[in-house]
């Protein structure tokens, strides 16, 4: 009976191990095959008498294999004039004293009247991942290729963790999860709202009212002594004018400090226009499930005339519910929320809707549309997540974003490529300040700014 072990330090050289050692230990949890979120994944392209494999990395037997450019065959030299013939083109990894390397080969069968594919076979040596096989009928002009990548039999992709997931599958699987925790996110938000008009229910009948009226066709509201104000109604609020406007009806909530707080219950379809302009104090918002519309300069605060503000006033945090479709221009401008995250239901987004929220770190985005200067001026912005239901960059929409050096995007290259991006959706078109906009991480790689250019550039993982 004999044990082996490893991996240890060495004390005066009695632990010492090969690369073979280290290969079987990468053997036992990465499975052979092509690593699919690296190059082209050997893609095949045939062209008349010649194959291109392009770029690649593949795992065999714990050993790997990189090509980082895509590497062509003439095969014109196989074609018979009278009859045809099977190719089998792979890619061996040769263990042998004398060889020790991983290389593409192809393998010829024999021409025939009716050829049969020739198979690569496995030795004590050799290990072979099967890429294609290529017919070439007799005296042809072009050959025909047989993919054989996703075919588990002869090659298929690697699959990590003991053989359970692709690459690419775990980082989709993780995407599903964040998607789940939204739907939990949106849940909990229900209860929330559950819980705080239960909360108004106790509270009417034991706080002291301060004002009441309507703010929408079905729509009454109640201020609280505390600063809590409760809408609760159904359908839309009324549209009001600015603070500053001589003719038409303003918000009877506009440029009162007293208010900290307000509930809009569920059965509220739509945050009217100029709702709650100028509610310095107003730090909490719980929006129902059933919003489906914020509308223009409804939530924005008093905003100073310096570039950095001095003081930031109005919203710290705010969820935005998941039937949300609209959120008009200046909205939440120049609030002081941290955190942000846009569902995949809002499709229409107005200038500068969270422009200025010079205290915003983090967003998550899964709207339609990142819309016109829509974070302009959110100069601690530094975490950005874009997810693959956003399918356009309005331009500026980054501008004057002085942290932002890098926006994680869940989707592959080739999805990134496919968003539509207006002139200067990055800030780098800026005529006074340059944007630290450098890369978009991507699945597989990440696009980079060549600033020489001016241009982004693709880089495969």
């Amino acid at each position: 009976m004999a044990f082996s072990y490893g991996f240890f330090n060495a004390k005066n050289l009695d632990r010492t191990y090969t690369a073979e050692n280290f290969c079987d230990y990468l053997g036992s949890i990465i499975c052979n095959g092509i690593q699919d979120n690296y190059g082209q994944c050997f893609k095949l392209t045939a062209n008349k008498l010649k194959l291109t494999i392009g770029s690649g990395k593949a795992w065999i037997n714990g050993h790997y294999f990189l090509s980082d450019t895509p590497y062509t065959y003439d095969l014109s030299g196989y074609v018979n004039e009278s009859l045809g013939r099977y190719l089998s083109v792979g890619i061996c990894c040769n263990t042998g004293e004398n060889y020790r390397k991983i290389e593409f080969e192809i393998l010829s069968g024999t021409p025939a009247t009716s050829p049969s594919i020739p198979r690569f076979k496995d030795t004590e040596t050799k290990t072979y991942l099967t890429l294609c096989a290529v017919r070439i009928d007799a005296g042809a002009a072009e050959i025909k290729v047989t993919d054989y990548r996703e075919n588990t039999t002869y090659c298929g992709y690697v699959r990590c963790i003991l053989g359970k997931c692709k690459v690419t599958d775990m980082m989709s699987q993780l995407s599903e999860i964040t998607a789940q925790i939204k739907d939990y996110n949106s849940t909990i938000l229900q209860l929330t709202n559950q819980v705080a008009e239960l909360a108004t229910k106790v509270n009417e009948m034991t706080g002291d009212v301060v004002s009441v009226g309507k703010c929408g066709a079905d729509i009454n509201y109640v201020l609280y002594s505390d600063g809590r104000l409760i809408l609760k109604g159904t359908g839309a609020m009324y549209d009001y004018v600015g603070a500053y406007e001589t003719s038409g009806n303003k918000s009877p909530f506009c440029e009162n400090d007293n208010i900290t707080s307000v509930v809009v219950s569920e059965g509220i379809t739509t945050v009217g226009e100029y709702a709650f302009q100028y509610c310095n104090n107003l730090k909490i918002a719980a929006l129902p499930t059933t919003l489906k519309t914020i509308k223009r300069n409804s939530f924005i605060p008093h905003i100073d005339e310096y570039l950095v503000h001095q003081n930031l006033y109005g919203l710290t945090e705010i969820t935005i519910p998941s039937k949300v479709t609209e959120i008009a221009k200046f909205a939440f401008s120049g609030t002081a929320i941290k955190s942000l995250t846009i569902p995949a239901s809002v499709t229409t987004v107005g200038e500068q809707a969270f422009g200025e929220c010079q205290k915003l770190e983090t967003v998550r985005y899964s709207g339609k549309v990142i819309g016109d200067r829509m974070f302009v001026r959110c100069i601690k912005l530094k975490n950005f997540t874009i997810t693959k239901s956003t399918t356009e960059l309005i331009g500026g929409c980054f501008n004057y974003c002085e942290s932002l050096t890098q926006i994680t995007y869940e989707g592959s290259l080739a999805e990134w490529n496919a968003v539509k991006k207006n002139t200067n959706w990055d800030g780098h078109s800026s005529s006074t300040v340059d944007s630290p906009l450098v890369k978009i991480q991507c699945l597989d790689g990440y696009m980079e700014y060549d600033a020489d250019t001016e241009t982004w550039k693709e880089v495969k993982a």
